[in-house]
């Protein structure tokens, strides 16, 4: 028995010797395309955990048994599994769908399997056909919590929400970070085309780093950089819209008849004289004419017959200028919008730099007449690799933007129906007679408004140092700026009187 023991004590060590002797050091080096080193690769053999990460080179050490298969991955490459030789080159293959399970969260990259904090992801692709002038907009419904609203206007900027608009400090808007750029700025004059993808800080711990700027939540943007595997890229696109009142949409206003009868009523309601009411707006209302309108009398509690027109002989005004209309004022300050956008881009990559040039054209003639957005920006995005430990590069953007905007909806709301839109000689615009309110044609309005134009020029972006003097360590030095100068043309309205 004593010798059966010693027996397969010896086996086990020869054994154990033999495993120990088996599994060597192997070196190896991780590429990209390009034959430049991969730094941070992962390499590590297949169902264990041992394994190790590349140096700046994209070298590697590992004690595995040769043969042994090895599993190689980095984020934004295919990952690959290949035997465990000495002195082997991996070269792994690009893959920008991976890009997509990254989530920058302020001063890191998370994937989203191990994302714990609120944040939303947004895939832009989805967003580059949508027709509208500022990106913010397209994502109305994409993000879950986050309101959007407009006004409807040609610039067509959106008022963005991320935490209700119930909340507390709701009417403040988020901070934006572009390409590490912190703006509150609209975003109306950035390309949709430009933005390589796009994130929704919503909780306090995945946006602390912005301090108190970040209490209504952050939007990270990062623009759109030229890729390895791009010798010369152009890309052009482009977008054409129509845009219109809906018979859904449209508020459907009283007729001459209905505003008639709405007047005639109130008066009997009050107890007055329902002719002597109307002829203080310029109306006959006679009940031994005819019946054109109905309203009820609570004094008899009976329907009383109206014949409604102008008080002389179809005029509205004592100067006979105006006459009795049935004008329909939602109706003639709005027109069929046409909305156009261009964007042409051209972008390069090598093995040390990158480069990415971008113009882009929006106009957009808004639904209501003498309204309008132009736009015009450039973009400039480029890196280049100084050394294995040292890269530069910059994102500078500069605009222009000219917007003639007005919105005089409340008074298009309230104005009479009974007023025409110019008087009889078709170019004075008419106005409020009698006791009408003193309210503003807003043709008019809109028409006296068309020169009182917005003309805005902005310079954004930001130069960059980065360097890498240990693995897994990153220090930035970033130098922003966010400028705009506004020319506003010396324009007074005269107030015409009636």
């Amino acid at each position: 028995m004593r010798h059966l023991k010693r027996l397969l004590l010896s086996a086990m060590l020869v054994f154990a010797g033999t495993l120990l002797y088996a599994q060597t050091e192997i070196s190896g080096t991780v590429v990209d395309e390009f034959g430049e080193g991969l730094y941070g690769t992962t390499v590590v053999e297949k169902g264990t955990s041992n394994g190790t990460v590349t140096d700046l080179d994209g070298k590697f050490t590992l004690k595995v048994a040769p043969g042994t298969t090895l599993v190689i991955s980095f984020i934004g490459f295919d990952k690959l599994e290949v035997p465990a030789q000495q002195g082997m080159k991996v070269t792994l293959k690009e893959n920008t769908s991976e890009l997509s399970e990254i989530v920058v969260v302020g001063y890191q990259t998370q994937r989203k399997a191990d994302l714990t904090g609120a944040v939303s992801v947004v895939k832009t692709d989805e967003l580059k056909t949508a027709a509208n002038t500022d990106p913010m907009r397209a994502l109305q419904g994409k993000v879950p919590g986050m309101t959007i609203t407009s006004n409807g206007s040609p610039s067509g900027t959106g008022t963005v929400r991320i935490r209700g608009i119930g909340s507390f400090n709701s009417s403040q808007d988020p901070l934006f970070i572009i390409d590490g750029v912190p703006t509150t700025a609209t975003l109306n004059s950035l390309n949709m085309n430009d933005i390589e993808s796009m994130q929704v800080l919503k909780d306090a711990a995945s946006a602390s780093i912005y301090g108190s700027r970040a209490a209504n939540g952050v939007i990270i943007i990062t623009t759109r950089k030229g890729k390895k595997g791009d010798k010369v890229k152009i890309d052009f696109s482009a977008n054409a819209t129509a845009q219109f009142y809906s018979s859904q949409s449209m508020m459907k206003l009283s007729n001459s008849a209905e505003y008639a009868r709405a007047m005639a009523q109130a008066a009997m309601n009050d107890g007055l004289d329902p002719e002597q009411y109307a002829n203080n707006y310029g109306l006959t209302l006679h009940a031994d004419k005819g019946t054109n309108i109905q309203a009820y009398d609570p004094a008899t509690g009976q329907m009383r017959d109206f014949v409604v027109n102008g008080r002389y002989n179809g005029y509205l005004n004592d100067k006979k200028t105006m006459r009795y209309s049935d004008t329909d004022w939602l109706d003639n300050i709005s027109r069929t919008g046409f909305l156009q956008s261009y964007d042409l881009s051209l972008s390069n990559a090598t093995e040390r730099s990158t480069l990415l040039m971008s113009l882009g054209y929006k106009n957009n003639q808004g639904i209501l007449k003498h309204t309008n957005f132009e736009n015009i920006a450039g973009r400039v995005n480029s890196s280049f690799k100084v050394n294995k430990l040292i890269t530069v590069g910059e994102n500078l953007t500069i605009t222009y933007t000219n917007q003639v905007d007005c919105a005089p909806m409340e008074n298009a709301l309230k104005m009479a129906p009974t007023l025409p839109v110019y008087e009889e000689d078709n170019t004075t615009f008419s106005g409020p007679v009698g006791g009408m309110s003193d309210r503003q044609n807003p043709l008019r309005e809109l028409k006296h408004n068309r020169d009182n134009a917005l003309k805005v020029w902005r310079i954004f972006g930001n130069g960059y140092i980065d360097i890498n003097p240990l693995k897994g360590l990153v220090l930035r030095s970033n130098f922003g700026i966010d400028y705009d100068a506004a020319f506003i043309p010396s324009l007074i309205l005269g107030i015409p009187t009636w």
